[in-house]
């Protein structure tokens, strides 16, 4: 492992607060994806930022612990990303978010910093900052993840390897999605489906792949997991159906405990409820 090409995982992350359990976890898109990586003892790296209050330091540990080295994460000026959850019949429920300081990260020098990268997985940034259209035109390979932006906006997905988003609709709404992805110029289209499972469009061919049955504990960052292994199945040579495949086990592992990757996750600050004291004292929907 030492010396191999590093996996790097740009964008946001943020607080995930369960309000119902008082419990949270540290999560977002791209800290999640890194930390799935590690886990599976790849070298991965993530880059984000975080902002000057008492939550940065709460993700800058979380990402520590989960293997990753402390240089990539850079502090603004401002608020740490939080998310509000209400956990309702084991789906998630986003209460509240708010993405501090991440739509403001912009690295100057990204190219540089990822220099003779394994792959580069980028989302939840700036559409303005052209993460991915930079990366591209340095050379890296390059996957995006377009539910981190409103609207799923990225830009352009030209030399874009792999796109993700998701599908809430039929499967052959799904599968339109996919072949949007792939029109805006990624080489694989993939979507995920829930409980639907999944699919992927590559060279005109649909793949598709069934959701694990099971009894969720938390989605929350089943997604990052599925698009973790995906990657990692497409670097070592894996075939779509046998990518999809393994970032299903992947996801259904994530769905089995309370965030977005292994940790221990820990009592809501009394600082952190008195600062979003309205969510927590809002009655559970019907």
């Amino acid at each position: 492992m030492t010396g191999a090409p590093e996996l790097f995982a740009l964008g946001d992350n943020c607080l995930d607060v369960y309000v119902e359990q008082g419990r949270l976890a540290v999560g977002g898109s791209a800290l999640n994806v890194a930390a799935q990586w590690r886990a599976m003892g790849r070298p991965a790296r993530y880059l984000g930022a975080v902002g000057t209050d008492a939550a940065a330091g709460i993700v800058r540990r979380a990402a520590a612990a989960a293997g990753l080295p402390p240089e990539g994460i850079e502090t603004l000026a401002g608020a740490t990303g939080v998310t509000l959850i209400r956990l309702r019949d084991r789906e998630r429920d986003f209460l509240h978010e708010d993405l501090g300081v991440g739509p403001l990260w912009n690295p100057a020098r990204v190219e540089e910093t990822t220099a003779g990268a394994a792959w580069c997985h980028v989302t939840g940034t700036s559409p303005e900052a052209a993460i991915p259209q930079r990366l591209v035109a340095a050379g890296r390979r390059v996957s995006v993840d377009l539910l981190g932006r409103p609207n799923g906006d990225q830009g352009s997905l030209a030399g874009v390897e792999i796109a993700v988003t998701s599908c809430d609709g039929e499967t052959a709404e799904a599968a339109e999605t996919a072949a949007a992805l792939v029109e805006a110029g990624a080489r694989i289209g993939v979507v995920m489906r829930g409980a639907d499972g999944s699919l992927a469009l590559q060279a005109g061919r649909l793949f598709t792949a069934a959701a694990d049955p099971i009894v969720p504990v938390d989605t929350c960052g089943a997604g990052d997991s599925f698009i973790a292994a995906f990657v990692a199945a497409h670097l070592d040579g894996a075939g779509v159906p046998a990518a999809l495949a393994a970032a299903t086990r992947s996801a259904t592992r994530t769905c089995l405990h309370l965030g977005g990757f292994q940790q221990r996750d820990r009592p809501v600050p009394s600082w952190l409820a008195e600062q979003y004291a309205p969510h927590f004292d809002r009655p559970a929907p019907q």
